[in-house]
């Protein structure tokens, strides 16, 4: 009996640990849906988890995939700061997606200018933003009220 349940523990412990595994695959994945539910993008994302990863983003970048994006955690951002992107150091043209605490695009920043310093600014704080290819908003029909799951943030 003691035999079977260590054997039984050892079985919970893998599958557990390949359950993890498989999370962690998910989490780097993420959808946009389009508010009517007709439309769905696939995206491969890198998550902008530290204050390194969120000042860097994709500064130096000659190119990045298609459909894959960096999604930022604006938590790391003190509350009583302002929020705003540019483009230094950013030698590729960008389209920027500002997301609420539940994943929905509330404005979109398309095509921003390589290397450009100009702030962009949402027209409020986001809860993160996906930074992917320029034209993609366009390409796929990309809109405000579409929604990112994903996660990370936890609407999967």
């Amino acid at each position: 009996m003691l035999k079977t349940l260590k054997l039984l523990s050892l079985c919970m412990l893998v599958i557990t640990f390949s359950c993890s595994k498989e999370n962690n695959l998910i989490d780097n994945q993420a959808i946009i849906i389009s508010s009517d539910g007709t439309q769905q993008v696939m995206y491969q994302i890198g998550i902008a988890d530290t204050k390194d990863k969120l000042y860097h983003g994709f500064m130096g970048k000659t190119e990045i995939p298609d459909n894959y994006g960096l999604l930022f955690d604006i938590n790391l951002v003190p509350k009583d700061m302002d929020i705003a992107f540019w483009m230094k150091d950013t030698l590729i043209s960008l389209d920027i997606l500002f997301l609420d605490e539940n994943g929905k695009i509330f404005y979109i920043y398309e095509n921003a200018i390589p290397n450009d310093t100009t702030p962009i600014y949402p027209p409020k704080r986001p809860r993160a933003v996906l930074e992917i290819n320029s034209g993609q908003v366009n390409q796929y029909g990309i809109k405000i009220g579409d929604i990112l799951k994903t996660g990370f943030l936890g609407n999967q």
